[in-house]
């Protein structure tokens, strides 16, 4: 999947389908099953790599158990599953594949992760790519547990015991609902909602039309991407400039870029600027930052 289609998919299940039939058709459609995985143990630092030259994708080293092959997942809070991709893992004996759903144990450093029921998505590629992308570490990654992402220094820690110290002092709340995590800033001195999704990683802010206009520069260039048909239509994002700040608890995030995304029916516009989210925070706005997430008590802390 490219990334552009998957950060519109993204926006579509979040920003769009969010006011879609109101409260109870979002809270039915998009409950996400219950959390089959088993997490043994704290990581420690896990070195993470990134893809492209705009740091597109976000990747995780994983290994299984009596093999010395290193193999990746894309690391991505907006997809609340992890799962393995069936054509990339088709030839790996320690991935067990039965009716969708596969069964198996791998290590993120020192972090064991287990489960007879992972999902498999028909997707991936046959061959195996140099960098072996098999599958999506997803947000129950995170649920009921701590999590350090250090984007200063390309690292995460997961299923840490306690905050570390740097944030013990400075959290905040935030929402960790239908396992997306959502929460709240200052953008131009009005209170906005926002969700943090690792997997629009080359992206700073991804809203609509109304808000990208307001917020990018006069007479700013505008850097064009088109993807390919998705639901009949041609989607293409729109990245401009701009010169704002986000403030998130008294910290301020420089905002430098935003984009917006072009191809949606009139009716998904209109959805997307009634579900009450100002946009998608990528990894691009934090990568001078680490950002700390305590999921057992929705609090979390940026540095």
């Amino acid at each position: 999947m490219t990334i552009l289609k998957k950060t519109v998919l993204s926006v579509f299940t979040v920003l769009v389908l969010a006011a879609l039939g109101g409260y109870l058709y979002f809270d039915q459609k998009f409950t996400p099953d219950k959390n089959y995985l088993k997490v043994e143990n704290e990581s420690g630092a896990i070195s993470f790599i990134w893809l492209g030259k705009e740091k597109n994708v976000l990747l995780l080293p994983i290994h299984f158990l009596n093999d010395t092959t290193t193999y990746y997942l894309q690391f991505d809070t907006g997809s609340p599953y992890t799962v393995f991709y069936s054509k990339s893992v088709k030839s790996i004996p320690q991935i067990a594949v039965r009716k969708g759903t596969a069964e198996t144990s791998f290590y993120l450093g020192k972090t064991r992760i287990s489960s007879a029921q992972f999902k498999v998505y028909e997707q991936g590629n046959g061959d195996v790519d140099s960098l072996k992308i098999i599958g999506t570490a997803g947000a129950d990654l995170l649920e009921d547990r701590k999590t350090l992402i250090n984007f200063k220094e390309d690292y995460i820690a997961l299923n840490l015991s306690k905050a570390p110290a740097p944030f013990e002092s400075e959290l905040f709340d935030f929402k960790f609902k239908k396992r997306k995590i959502i929460f709240k800033g200052l953008l131009k001195g009005e209170e906005q909602k926002f969700l943090f999704d690792t997997g629009t990683s080359a992206y700073e802010l991804l809203t609509n039309k109304e808000v990208w206009e307001n917020l990018k520069l006069p007479g700013a260039k505008i850097g064009i991407e088109k993807s390919e048909q998705s639901w009949d239509r041609i989607l293409t994002t729109y990245t401009a400039n701009c010169r704002q700040n986000i403030e998130i608890a008294h910290r301020k995030i420089s905002l430098n870029s935003v984009t917006y995304v072009e191809g949606f029916s009139q009716t998904q516009y209109a959805m997307m600027k009634y579900s009450g989210m100002t946009g998608m925070l990528g990894n691009k706005i934090f990568l001078n930052n680490s950002i700390y997430l305590d999921c057992s008590q929705n609090k979390m802390g940026i540095e």
